[in-house]
């Protein structure tokens, strides 16, 4: 029995290594020519640090543990508070960077959300355990298989797709362009069945995601535990291969996934992941003669994607369950991925907000949001009747409603009609009444809207400071975490060296627009 099991165990090791050369020999810059730089113009390279924020970032500058950033930012424009969009999930955020547009319009309302027309639970990969219990196979097949393929909506235009020439997409989750490649998936996700071994997509022309499609074979993904490539050590060796053949596009993205880790863990006052990231960005800016060069060779945009909000210790009850709140209807189970005729409620929880889908239409979605106000944990609880969006609170009295188009200005040119008690979104008026000003929760109105778009007959719910939404295998993250409407999650830092031209607004909503408008005119 034992002979018969190392046996296979190393015939599966056999096969990984001539599939790793397979890869290394079809992985090669020989095959990508170089692109066409219009005259005149400087090549665009932004670099995404997940969970990057202006504190802890201004602290590792502060001990010398980031030298390229603070080079980087002492030779350009600091945005410290650019507003992200929500919910404050990565894959929703970096659709509205990529696409210019926002979850109503791009169609990616979650890490984990429910299509009320197909009767489909959408769960792209939440944590380890819920992942299991959902089914590694159904998390596989929205990930790699639906998310750039069919569910990221054809209405909308990634800067990929929009910008007339070869661009290029290392490490990044929301990549779509105009140039087909096939992906190969992990050997292991092949040979247990949970992925087709090649992956038909469409990707930017210069396209690097892991080691399931390499650009250079000089790059070292790592195995399992370094995601097949999927972290800051590989996304920088393939942007220096870019560099030293002289292949950087007009237009680059650039993801760093590490530091996102190292908060969830250990906080928001960590510096640890923002020092790894500075060193992969050192040696993209070594790959130059000097730093000097680098910056006046090329346009560079350092942003992080959602802030995180310290979780409370768990004896502090930082954990919501919504199950628990809820217990008088039926829930749907989390390990299915379509509702049983029985089930009144789906839940669709992201780490500190939530979607509370009613799909049994005898029920109210007024008494089910007055039952979610008796948890006091509960930050917002938003809903719309008709045309009239409802806002109430499990830590604050009162009630406030809004309407789109009224006679209330705010900083981005929007207008809202407004009743009740302005305090629930810590809203505060000028001296004429007439222009709001936004505090706790930036652009509120704006970014409740598209989120409600989800569905005709759902809640929104977000936790207060400190707490996170759970809901059966939920993960439940010890340092930090995001998801919600409020500024901790909601604002972070971009960095812009080599041009002088800012955002319409400081809204990564925003930033499609100008990216394209910096390819034009640098």
């Amino acid at each position: 029995m034992l002979t018969t099991i190392f046996i296979i165990i190393g015939l599966i090791l056999i096969l990984s290594t001539l599939i790793r050369i397979a890869q290394k020999k079809r992985a090669t810059l020989s095959t990508i020519p170089k692109p066409h730089i219009p005259e005149g113009t400087k090549p665009v390279i932004t670099i995404i640090i997940d969970s990057l924020m202006d504190a802890p970032l201004q602290d590792a500058i502060h001990v010398d543990k980031a030298p390229a950033l603070q080079f980087l930012m002492k030779n350009g424009t600091y945005y410290p508070r650019i507003v992200s969009s929500f919910p404050t999930m990565s894959v929703v955020i970096d659709s509205t960077l990529l696409t210019g547009s926002m979850p109503s319009e791009h169609g990616i309302y979650g890490l984990c959300y429910y299509d009320e027309h197909t009767k489909q639970f959408w769960n792209f990969g939440t944590g380890a355990k819920e992942s299991i219990t959902f089914g590694i196979k159904r998390v596989l097949t929205a990930s790699m298989m639906m998310f750039n393929q069919r569910l990221l909506s054809k209405e909308v235009q990634t800067i990929h797709e929009e910008i007339p020439y070869d661009t290029a997409s290392i490490n990044a989750v929301v990549y779509r362009g105009k140039t087909e490649h096939q992906i190969h998936s992990p050997f292991f996700t092949w040979i247990l069945g949970l992925l087709p071994r090649k992956i038909r997509t469409m990707a930017p022309t210069i396209f690097s995601f892991g080691s399931m499609y390499p650009i250079s074979s000089l790059s070292e993904p790592g195995g399992t535990i370094a995601r097949f490539g999927m972290n800051d050590r590989f996304t920088a060796m393939e942007m220096q291969s870019l560099i030293q053949t002289g292949r950087v596009p007009i237009y680059s993205v650039l993801y760093f996934p590490g530091n996102d880790d190292q908060v969830h863990q250990n906080g928001i006052a960590t510096i640890k992941g923002i020092e790894k990231a500075d060193l992969e960005l050192q040696a993209i800016l070594n790959t130059f003669p000097t730093w000097e060069e680098a910056i006046s060779r090329y346009t560079w945009i350092v942003l992080g994607d959602s802030g995180q909000t310290n979780t409370l210790p768990s004896s502090q009850r930082a954990y919501i369950h919504l199950d628990t709140t809820l217990s008088h209807y039926q829930i749907k189970p989390p390990n299915l991925d379509k509702p049983r005729e029985s089930d009144q409620i789906v839940l669709a929880v992201n780490e500190r907000m939530a979607y509370v889908h009613i799909i049994d239409p005898s029920l109210s979605r007024l008494d089910i949001a007055t039952t979610l106000q008796s948890n006091p944990d509960l930050d917002l609880i938003v809903w719309k009747e008709e045309n009239t969006y409802q806002v109430i609170s499990g830590t604050l009295p009162g009630k406030l409603q809004f309407e789109k188009e009224g006679p209330y200005l705010d900083e981005y040119g929007q207008s809202w009609q407004i009743r009740g008690d302005l305090s629930l979104l810590d809203i505060t008026l000028s001296e004429d009444q007439t222009t709001l000003q936004y505090n706790a929760y930036p652009d509120p109105f704006y970014r409740l809207v598209s989120a409600l778009h989800v569905s005709e007959n759902v809640i929104i719910v977000t936790a207060t400071t400190g707490c996170e939404i759970v809901y059966g295998s939920s993960p439940t993250h010890k340092g930090a975490s995001h998801g919600s409407l409020h500024h901790l999650d909601s604002l972070v830092p971009m960095i812009v060296v080599g041009t002088t031209e800012a955002p319409r607004h400081k809204r990564i909503v925003d930033l499609k627009e100008w990216m394209i408008r910096l390819t034009k005119t640098n």
